[in-house]
């Protein structure tokens, strides 16, 4: 028997999770660079996530939706809605 969602869709896919499905992921800081828009604070973010062989996750939120002082090479929880980086947390916190 076909199954429409594993042997059709998702096949050719390697049985990856959707980025668009609302999820929270473990990463690796690979750059966070302070952004202030009409003095708002904002991180630009590049987050290589665990498990993915793709490129790294790029985003910018909101200096109150991530930890202070990210470093390069900190382990996170990326909170991700519609691809979209919504909160981050360092693992362990």
């Amino acid at each position: 028997m076909v199954d429409g969602l594993t042997d059709g869709w998702a096949a050719p896919h390697g049985r990856r999770v959707s980025l668009l499905l609302p999820q929270t992921r473990i990463g690796t800081v690979r750059s966070a660079t302070p952004v202030s828009i009409h003095g708002d604070r904002y991180l630009d973010l590049v987050i290589a996530l665990e498990g993915d062989s793709g490129p790294p996750v790029l985003g910018r939120v909101g200096a109150d939706d991530c930890p202070e002082s990210l470093a390069p090479g900190e382990r996170v929880s990326v909170r991700l809605t519609l691809g979209v980086i919504v909160r981050v947390v360092r693992e362990g916190d």
